[in-house]
C-alpha cells in the first residue's frame, strides 16, 4: 500500500491535536475539580447532576420556609403568652373582688385596671405579623381586625367569622367585616416533600406543611358558664367585659367568671403547646432534609467531581503521549525522498 507524504503529515498533526485536547481537558478538570464541566463530557451524568441539584435546591427552599414559619409561630406564641398573663391577672382580680371586705369603690378601681387588661388582650387577639397579616383570622389574613365590636350586642366583641359580626363595617364604611372564610382554613408553608403536592381541606393541613395562622374563634373561644347580657360570642374577651361591667357597678364578679377565665387560660395553654409541636415538626423536617441532602450531595460528587489522583495520572499519561506524538511527527517529517537523496 502506497502512503503519501501528505498522509504522514496529516496523521501526525491529528495525533498531536488529539493529545493536546486530552491534556487541556484534563487540566480543566483538575483546575475546576469537576469531571463533568459540559454536557458533552457525560450526557447521562449531566442529566442526573441537574436533577440532584434541583432536589437539593428544593430542600434549601423548604429550610427557608421553615425558618419563616418558625418566626411566625414565635409571634403567635408571644401573643398567646401575653394573653395568658392578662387572663391570669384578671382571674386574680376576680377572686379578690369576691371577698366581701372590698367596697364598691374598690371594685370600681379594679374595673379601671380590667379596662386596660381588655384593651391589651384585644390587641393580642388582633395581632399582626411583619407583613401586616392577621395571625388569628384564619384565611382572612388581610382583614382590618379579627375581633370587632359587636353591633348586635353592644359593648361586646365578635369574631369576624361569627354571624354576630354581620352588620359591622371596616373603616371605609362599605366593606363588611363578616367573612365566612375566617372560620375555615389557615395560612400554611410547605417544609418538605409530599406525595400529591396538595394541602388537605381541613384545618389540620398536611404533614409536609405547617400552619402559621390560626382561627381566632378556636384559640380564644370557650364554653362559658357566665351569663351574658344578650347573645354575644363565647370568648375570653367577652368574659372580661362582663367582669368589668359588674365591677364598674360596684358588684361582685358574676358567677362563673373565675371558672371561665381558668378555662380560657387552659385553652390558650393547649394552643401554646400545639404551637410548640409545630415548631418541633419544623426542626425535625429540617434535620431530615439535611440528612437527605447529604446523601444527594455524595451522589452528585460521585458523578461530577474529579478524582485528583486519577486526574493527575491521566494528565501525566496525556502529556507523555503528546510528547511521543511530537517526537514521532518530527522523525516522520525527515522521511522524504528528498532527504534520502541528500
Amino acid at each position: 500500500m502506497r502512503i503519501s507524504t501528505n498522509q504522514f503529515h496529516s496523521q501526525g498533526i491529528n495525533s498531536i491535536q488529539k493529545h493536546q485536547a486530552n491534556v487541556l481537558e484534563t487540566q480543566l478538570q483538575l483546575s475546576t475539580g469537576k469531571r463533568v464541566n459540559a454536557a458533552s463530557d457525560d450526557p447521562v451524568a449531566t442529566a442526573q447532576i441537574h436533577s440532584l441539584n434541583r432536589t437539593m435546591n428544593t430542600i434549601d427552599q423548604y429550610a427557608k420556609n421553615g425558618e419563616y414559619g418558625k418566626s411566625q409561630l414565635v409571634l403567635e406564641e408571644t401573643a398567646i403568652n401575653d394573653s395568658v398573663t392578662q387572663l391570669q391577672r384578671a382571674r386574680e382580680l376576680s377572686i379578690q373582688m369576691l371577698n366581701g371586705t372590698y367596697s364598691a369603690t374598690d371594685r370600681q378601681a379594679a374595673a379601671a385596671e380590667l379596662e386596660q387588661i381588655i384593651q391589651q388582650t384585644k390587641n393580642m387577639m388582633n395581632y399582626r405579623n411583619a407583613e401586616g397579616e392577621m395571625i388569628f383570622a384564619g384565611s382572612s389574613v388581610f382583614a382590618e381586625q379579627a375581633f370587632v365590636e359587636d353591633v348586635n350586642n353592644p359593648g361586646y366583641y365578635a369574631y369576624i367569622g361569627s354571624t354576630n359580626a354581620i352588620g359591622q363595617f371596616e373603616s371605609d364604611g362599605v366593606t363588611p367585616v363578616y367573612d365566612e372564610l375566617a372560620s375555615y382554613g389557615s395560612r400554611f408553608v410547605q417544609i418538605g416533600f409530599d406525595a400529591d403536592n396538595r394541602a388537605t381541606a381541613d384545618d389540620q393541613g398536611d404533614s409536609s406543611r405547617i400552619r402559621i395562622t390560626d382561627n381566632g374563634d378556636k384559640v380564644f373561644g370557650i364554653t362559658t358558664t357566665t351569663a351574658f347580657t344578650g347573645t354575644p360570642d363565647s370568648n375570653v374577651l367577652n368574659v372580661l367585659v362582663e367582669l368589668k361591667n359588674a365591677l364598674e357597678a360596684g358588684l361582685e364578679p358574676p358567677a362563673g367568671v373565675v371558672t371561665d377565665l381558668a378555662t380560657g387560660i387552659d385553652n390558650l395553654s393547649e394552643v401554646r403547646a400545639e404551637i410548640g409541636g409545630r415548631q418541633n415538626r419544623i426542626e425535625a423536617q429540617y434535620d431530615a432534609g439535611e440528612s437527605f441532602k447529604i446523601a444527594l450531595e455524595v451522589r452528585r460528587m460521585g458523578l461530577e467531581d474529579m478524582d485528583i489522583v486519577e486526574g493527575v495520572t491521566d494528565l501525566t499519561k496525556s502529556q507523555n503521549a503528546l510528547q511521543m506524538a511530537q517526537q514521532v511527527f518530527t522523525r516522520v517529517q525527515s522521511m522524504s525522498l528528498f532527504d534520502y537523496l541528500r
